[in-house]
């Protein structure tokens, strides 16, 4: 059974919206919330890219078990592979896949630092839900000029918490700790938080939370083995004020899951005949760190922000054992990691002169090192999982022009240049593994925005953005019947052209009252040449991976938003066709399309707001395999006492999967949750 078509749904949360009115005081939207990775803060219905700004009330309102719940409602934008805490990654307008050995063409950072991981059957990010306060999604290639030539998808930030994000203006500390549950899994969550200012010049945050929870069920009551986990996060956080309104940021985040006998495929589970869970159980102890040092500083010649970023993910695995009893070097005890590190500077000059129109020009350098290494108590893992370095330097540079009429133009350029070495040899080959590669990408792009009027606005770009094959991709070759693969060091980057074009919409005081409505639409499509696909005819004298592809897409988003004091209202709506050229069918990385709302109201004077979420998915064919049109519904209540003995208090409640529907998104490779209840209360001292 099909869902109502977009058209209907779009009309009903009109209605729905249009019948509300409410007296309320100034209040924004959140498609009016502040961008801060555009590269100038920007409002996010103002920027020439689709942007989306999640923010730390939503975040909390979440409840989430995994930051892959923060993107159900944000168009065009899915976390793929599974729920378990372990194999999810992201997946943005039909780029990203499970596994995400190809960055997933998506690029992801947590405080400025890039978070890389690609592993067989495991997922590309880990972290706690309870340690952001800030997440932001650029969705499409156009933030490829700051961020990278991986950004074809886009771009998913991160920002973890400061003291100044809990304390209240004039609060110089504050403790507080939060207990939370869910029914499905019998999950729980304890975080214990202190933030303190203890001079003008000082803000410190340290914050631990333990989570873990059994296996889940789907909505047919059946359990999802391997999704049990405990976790164990901790974050410092400290801010200092220096003299001249220079300002040093440190952040340092470690998240742990040490599991036993847990399933050793995370992003979905595989059946083959008579073997259920086919690649059986190891045991696996997953750690995450991630260090940040940010430094801003008002310069001559203008705004200075120098970054250095660590991050390292690593995983041991042990005891796997092996249901087809055939060994190999899958099921033996085995370190994987990788390695990022990164010093970025950028410069913002504002106010610049040319001729007569203002502009901003925003200009930098990125220095980018990946170390990726893998080993085995039988021997090193250099043809599965090979081992290597990446080295990347990238030099860009972004303008803002204001010509005075409500246009203003963005061109922008990044070049990078990529060094790839691989790692130790195979001493069982013969072949040479060991070639080093440099490649040398290019990303330019033109955008705009041109405001009509007062409430209209037209935006768009068009870009180019090129990816250079990673290590893997190089480097990796496989040994069967008796003969050698080759690696695939030929290879050429992969290339996407994309154009996309837009309209906002933005007003208040509908009938006479003090409130906010806004909406944005943007259609886009996308050419990629070169794609990188793994060699079917590999062998001794052809390589692992080869550009087999070509691939195009067209798509639609409509997001809109209504804000008043007592009631909110908001809609997304994604549409994306993906096909891939070479084989002329559907390309199988195309989400489904998808229409979500959440309505609400809030109740200020015992500080109380409840809303209705859900999400309808159409049907869609991938592979041969038809995955069915679904619908999820989640309630949710959060009471926030703002006087009284009950004061600095909170508590959220939620039922997510009301009706507890049984679905499979296309792009997941397990069936999601089921209906759960979650509880969570907070208290501040």
């Amino acid at each position: 059974m099909s869902y109502a078509s977009p058209r209907v749904w779009l009309g009903l949360t009109t209605a729905l919206v249009a019948a509300n009115p409410a007296i309320a005081q100034n209040i924004g939207t959140p498609l009016g919330r502040v961008v801060l990775g555009w590269g100038t803060e920007q409002v996010a219905l103002d920027t020439p890219q689709a942007t989306t700004v999640i923010d730390q009330t939503e975040i909390e309102q979440q409840q989430a078990t995994t930051v892959g719940e923060f993107f159900d409602q944000v168009p065009g934008v899915e976390a793929i592979g599974s729920d378990r805490v372990l194999g999810q990654t992201f997946n943005i307008r039909g780029f990203g896949d499970v596994p995400a050995g190809d960055e997933g063409r998506v690029i992801v950072q947590q405080d400025g630092a890039t978070q890389y991981y690609e592993q067989y059957r495991i997922g590309s990010f880990f972290g706690d839900p309870s340690v952001f306060c800030n997440i932001e999604v650029l969705r499409g290639p156009a933030s490829a000029t700051l961020y990278g030539g991986g950004a074809i998808g886009g771009v998913v930030r991160f920002e973890t918490c400061t003291a100044r994000d809990y304390l209240e203006p004039g609060e110089v500390s504050q403790l507080r700790f939060t207990l939370g549950g869910e029914t499905n899994g019998d999950g729980r969550r304890a975080t214990i938080a202190y933030a303190a200012a203890p001079s003008e010049d000082l803000e410190l945050l340290f914050n631990v939370t333990y989570r873990d929870s059994e296996n889940y069920v789907d909505g047919d009551g059946t359990e999802i083995g391997g999704s049990a986990f405990d976790a164990l996060t901790g974050l410092i956080s400290a801010v200092v004020h220096l003299e001249g309104n220079r300002q040093l940021r440190f952040s340092y985040e470690r998240w742990n899951s040490d599991l036993d006998d847990t399933a050793y495929e995370q992003t979905g589970t595989s059946n083959f005949g008579m073997f259920l869970n086919a690649f059986g159980n190891v045991d696996r102890d997953t750690t995450d760190q991630t260090l940040s040092a940010r430094y801003e500083s008002p310069e001559a010649f203008g705004d200075l922000e120098v970054t250095f970023a660590y991050a390292m993910s690593s995983v041991e695995q042990t005891n796997a054992t092996d249901p087809f009893g055939f060994g190999g070097i899958l099921f033996e005890d085995t370190d994987y990691g990788y390695t990022n590190v990164s010093l970025d500077a950028r410069v913002a000059n504002e106010g610049l002169q040319f001729g007569n129109l203002d502009a901003t020009l925003i200009y930098g350098a990125t220095l980018y090192h990946q170390d990726r290494e893998a080993e085995t108590a039988a021997g090193d893992l250099v043809g599965f999982h090979p081992e290597g370095t990446l080295t990347r330097l990238a030099l860009f540079g972004q303008a803002e022009v204001d010509y005075g009429n409500g246009l203003v133009l963005i061109p922008g350029l990044r070049v990078e240049y990529a060094m790839h070495q691989p790692g130790r040899d195979d001493p069982a080959q013969t072949i040479d593994t060991r070639e080093e590669v440099n490649v040398f990408t290019v990303s330019p792009k033109l955008a705009f925005t041109y405001d009509v009027n007062t409430e209209w606005g037209v935006f768009g770009s068009i870009s180019q953005t090129q990816r250079a094959p990673n290590l893997d991709e190089y480097y990796s070759y496989l040994s069967g019947a008796g003969a050698p693969v080759l690696p695939a060091t030929d290879l050429d980057p992969e290339t996407a052209r994309s154009v996309e074009l837009g309209f906002t919409y933005s007003t208040g005081g509908l009938g006479g009252q003090n409130d906010a409505l806004d909406l944005r639409a943007t259609a886009f499509y996308s050419r990629v040449d070169d794609i990188i696909e793994t060699n079917p005819a590999a062998s001794a004298t052809e390589p692992s991976h080869i550009n087999a592809g070509e691939a195009e897409f067209f798509g639609f988003e409509f997001e809109a938003a209504y804000e008043s004091e007592q009631f909110f209202a908001r809609t997304h709506f994604s549409s994306i066709s993906g096909r891939n050229l070479t084989t002329d069918e559907i390309w199988d990385q195309t989400p489904q399309q998808n229409l979500g709302f959440t309505v609400g109201g809030r109740i200020p004077d015992i500080g109380l707001e409840y809303g209705w979420r859900a999400n309808f998915y159409n049907d869609i064919e991938v592979d041969g395999d038809r995955f069915g049109d679904y619908q999820v519904h989640d309630i949710f209540v959060d009471w926030r006492p703002e006087g009284g003995l009950l004061e600095g208090s909170s508590v959220q409640f939620g039922i997510d999967n009301v009706f507890d529907t049984t679905y499979q998104n296309s792009l997941d490779d397990e069936l999601g949750r089921g209906r759960s209840f979650r509880l969570t209360a907070l208290r501040e001292f």
